[in-house]
């Protein structure tokens, strides 16, 4: 049974791959980053146009001061400073209400690299867009980024297809073209199983195929594939171990 507090999370929680981008942070954290005007546009889907059904203010801006950039020659240049800014986002609930959510956005103002001291005059504008997409995280939106199922290729693909979907003008072809590269996966994965020539790759094989069957939760057949893909593990195993127990 659907719970109402998650009703609006559920609508806005799955993000159009077309949306998004990788990219490498400070100290090479990599992740998966969601384009700012997707996500406004998202909202005004929900609450209406920006200004009327949903908007923001700005609380609090401040650059923090940080430790000291040094020459090599260690001669104090600067000081590493970030851009932090304080929104509180708003949008009109259900029952016609004011809802607030407040949040932080930071931003690398001066930082230091191999050419020496880089200052970045857009870090408000990275700011903002950073504070109010983690408000509007606190809703939903686009939670399966942050949750780190864009971390698994076979979610990302799910989302891509269903997003093809969506956007074609013959929905009826393209589910059809889906399907079959879906049976085409089937076919070429027990394929793999069954010749897998040891336990580690069975295992990763079989593991990455029941990640996929658990993302197609409306089809019908999962059950009766997964039934299929343990029954080829199993026997498969069978098989490595007893050419493992004769070559002892």
């Amino acid at each position: 049974m659907p719970a109402p507090n998650l009703a609006l999370w559920e609508e806005v929680e799955k993000t159009d791959p077309k949306f998004t981008k990788e990219y490498t942070g400070p100290g090479g954290f990599t992740g998966t980053a969601v384009n700012a005007q997707y996500l406004a546009k998202r909202a005004t889907e929900q609450f209406g146009p920006c200004g009327t059904g949903w908007g923001y203010d700005v609380i609090d801006e401040r650059f923090d001061i940080g430790g000291p950039l040094l020459s090599k020659e260690g001669v104090v240049l600067a000081h590493a400073q970030v851009h932090t800014l304080k929104v509180a986002l708003w949008y009109l609930g259900g029952d016609g209400e004011r809802k607030t959510i407040t949040h932080y956005g930071h931003t690398p103002f001066i930082t230091q690299n191999r050419f020496g001291i880089s200052t970045d005059f857009d870090a408000p504008k990275k700011s903002l867009t950073d504070a109010i997409g983690k408000c509007l995280s606190q809703l939903g939106f686009s939670a399966d980024v942050r949750l780190g199922l864009y971390d698994d290729i076979h979610y990302v693909n799910e989302r891509l297809g269903e997003a093809e979907i969506e956007r074609a003008e013959d929905k009826i072809e393209a589910k059809e073209r889906l399907a079959a590269e879906y049976r085409d996966w089937l076919t070429e994965t027990l394929r793999l199983i069954g010749t897998a020539q040891s336990l580690n790759e069975l295992e990763q094989l079989y593991k990455s195929a029941m990640r996929k069957l658990a993302l197609r939760q409306n089809d019908p057949e999962r059950e009766d594939h997964k039934l299929k893909f343990t029954r080829a593990k199993d026997a498969r195993k069978a098989d490595l171990e007893d050419a493992m127990e004769g070559a002892a």
